[in-house]
């Protein structure tokens, strides 16, 4: 063996309870990689690098894209090793696998992009001429930052459990076991506060909004009305899905919550950001509803006719006529 490896204690038996979360991973992550990849594609064919607003759809279905196909991969992973043989190694070894590694820089970077995308809502309704100033430095920035500050967590953890003296533990590399307690109270704390702080702007941005622009028939305000509320509705279903289920499982309170069931909750947040987004802009639903059941389409009463603010702002840009049409 060499020095990451080391055969298993005697009498070791993986937890079968554990292997549940393997299904999770597996279905949820097939279902969300494949509603989030023909939206993720239309979004990126159809929206300008100038529409600074859209693009916040676009980063948000990007990562959740992303992280399915992540998801997907470690279930697929885990499926494997967990039908091999038993190995320990290090933990280091643990954390320099690329499922591994990607699985701890998708989840801070889900948790992230909501801050991110928070804040730009805060400065857009604080500051709307600066904002809409900003040029594509400004998105980039945007979305580039969470996907930064991930990898710097990944590689400040890598290095701090590779200098430490090596603790060996199960190949199948599940995350409690695998990381350094510091930094698993780190992710369960950025999951909450991720989630808590974009709550209080939402708050606030409502708060102001309607004392502001309350009476104002202005379409830009409507217009960034209409994409703000998105992204406060994904906000408020984190925090029945996300925040709430953290809360409960990292404080154990009344006994704890099933790792199977914390992790469902995880995985069914992107389902629900998918619909959220296809529900509150129509024309993406007219080009999703293709790969939907029928029945599904129905269900979420799909109107071929109607327009949202994706295409109303589209509007705004291209014409310099007045548009009095109001947005919902």
């Amino acid at each position: 063996m060499s020095e990451d490896h080391q055969n298993p204690p005697l009498n070791y038996v993986r937890n079968e309870d554990l292997f549940v979360i393997t299904y999770i991973y597996v279905v949820f992550g097939a279902i969300t990689l494949f509603l989030n990849i023909p939206l993720a594609i239309y979004l990126l064919k159809t929206t300008s690098k100038n529409q600074k607003e859209l693009i916040v759809i676009i980063a948000l279905s990007l990562s959740d894209t992303v992280c399915a196909g992540q998801f997907l991969a470690m279930g697929i992973y885990r499926f494997v090793v967990w039908f091999s043989d038993v190995l320990f190694i290090s933990q280091a070894a643990c954390n320099r696998n690329i499922i591994v590694a990607s699985y701890q820089i998708c989840i801070q970077m889900d948790n992230l992009f909501g801050l991110t995308i928070a804040l730009d809502r805060l400065f857009a309704v604080l500051l709307p001429v600066r904002y809409n100033k900003c040029g594509p430095g400004y998105t980039f920035f945007i979305v580039t930052s969470p996907v930064a500050v991930s990898l710097l967590g990944y590689c400040i953890h890598l290095l701090a459990i590779s200098l430490l003296p090596p603790k060996f533990v199960d190949n199948i590399c599940f995350n409690f076991s695998s990381v350094l307690p510091w930094f698993r109270n780190y992710l369960a704390y950025q999951r909450m506060l991720c989630v808590f702080i974009p709550i209080i702007i939402y708050f606030f941005i409502y708060i102001r909004m309607k004392l502001r622009y309350g009476n104002s028939n202005s379409v830009l305000n409507k217009g960034m009305r209409h994409l703000t509320k998105t992204v406060s509705f994904i906000t408020l279903a984190s925090v029945f899905l996300v925040l709430i289920p953290e809360v409960w499982w990292y404080f154990t309170l009344f006994g704890g919550m099933d790792a199977s069931i914390y992790f469902m909750f995880i995985l069914l947040k992107k389902i629900v950001t998918f619909f959220i987004h296809t529900i509150r802009h129509r024309e993406l639903m007219k080009h999703v509803h293709k790969v939907l059941p029928r029945k599904l389409t129905k269900l979420i009463n799909f109107d071929a006719q109607s327009h949202s603010a994706v295409s109303k702002v589209k509007v705004i840009r291209e014409s310099s006529h007045p548009v009095t049409t109001s947005m919902r």
